[in-house]
């Protein structure tokens, strides 16, 4: 991949767009397998094409404008951007360390994560805000790590359907009036629900939509259709997971080009049946355009309580996880299984 950074363009509106075709001719040039990126503080619909993304422009580093920034990605992605982010802490102006770890949390549960800030600024160091800070960010980073597995195979779905990554509750829960006036909790894909902290101190009200919901992580089931009052420590992130989820976890990585043997964690989340078409490929060249990519397709049937899985496509690079681990986060108990990945199988819980 290589990656452009486009800056003020916005004196016409075509721009950045034109910005973008220019720069994938140029890389078409000089290296014609590379996949392209780009990211520019404006756009216009169809440049998600290119494989540009976008941000928010320079904002201020205080707690109004941070809560009022999930609602201008979630309307990005509707729009027809699902790549989308901000200067997680504020472009200008020095945060709190609580307003900064509250901001990276969030941040895990944008279509993209990054931090900037202006020369002026303390540095978005996480070591230079407090041990405190440090911790409950670095908690954040591992997140977003582990999360890249199930991100990317949303990325693939958006490629096909352009279904946004980020989504509104009232995509999913149409019929739901309490949903759609909300922009301070969202989807990621259908199932993980993110409910981050947007104020100091720590609480917040949480609308969870008529589904049953698991805390994620946990065997902690709590019906929806009701507001929830909670209370969030430093290091904590509010964040559920709807039932007949499967959720597929990577390992803590520093990089996503470090190659791990660990399995992947799928984590089930019973109450309904499930399905998942998880996506491998090598990440970096445009060969996916072929077919060449690894489609491990994931079914949960809840009244046998057995895991399935077919593999299709011809990806079989070295960065494939080659085994999994199984959770079912049953609320009678938690149970977990291993097997192979490297073909076609199944798991029962019994």
């Amino acid at each position: 991949m290589v990656g452009f950074w486009n800056d003020e363009g916005e004196s016409t509106y075509t721009e950045y767009s034109y910005w973008n075709m220019a720069e994938v001719d140029l890389l078409k040039q000089v290296d014609p397998e590379a996949r392209f990126w780009s990211l520019n503080r404006a756009f216009i619909p169809g440049m998600q094409r290119f494989g540009a993304a976008v941000w928010t422009g320079d904002i201020a580093s205080d707690w109004k404008v941070f809560a009022k920034t999930p609602g201008e990605l979630l309307s990005y992605g509707l729009s027809g951007m699902p790549y989308s982010t901000c200067d997680i802490g504020g472009y200008s102006g020095n945060p709190t360390p609580e307003l900064l770890v509250r901001w990276m949390q969030a941040g895990a549960f944008f279509p993209m994560m990054r931090s900037h800030s202006e020369y002026s600024s303390t540095p978005h160091f996480p070591w230079l805000f407090g041990p405190d800070a440090e911790a409950a960010i670095r908690k954040a980073l591992d997140l977003r790590y582990r999360l890249v597995p199930y991100y990317y195979s949303l990325a693939h779905n958006n490629c096909i359907m352009a279904a946004p990554l980020m989504r509104p509750l009232i995509m999913e829960f149409p019929k739901d009036e309490k949903a759609g006036a909300l922009t301070d909790e969202w989807l990621m894909g259908d199932g993980l629900l993110a409910a981050p902290i947007f104020s100091e101190g720590g609480a917040r009200g949480i609308y969870l939509p008529d589904d049953q919901w698991y805390l994620f992580g946990t065997n902690q089931v709590t019906q929806g259709a009701q507001m929830l009052h909670v209370t969030s420590k430093l290091d904590e992130t509010p964040v559920y997971v709807r039932a007949g989820t499967l959720l597929p976890l990577g390992p803590v990585l520093q990089s996503t080009g470090e190659v791990s043997t660990a399995p992947l964690e799928m984590q089930i989340y019973p109450g309904k049946n499930g399905t998942f078409d998880f996506i491998e490929d090598d990440g970096k060249t445009l060969d996916y355009q072929k077919g060449i990519v690894r489609d491990t397709a994931f079914s949960w049937n809840d009244q046998t309580k057995t895991l399935s899985w077919k593999i299709t496509g011809s990806y079989h690079g070295d960065n494939r996880f080659h085994d999994i681990k199984a959770v079912l986060l049953a609320p009678a108990g938690v149970l977990s299984k291993e097997a192979s990945l490297d073909q076609d199988g199944s798991l029962v819980f019994n």
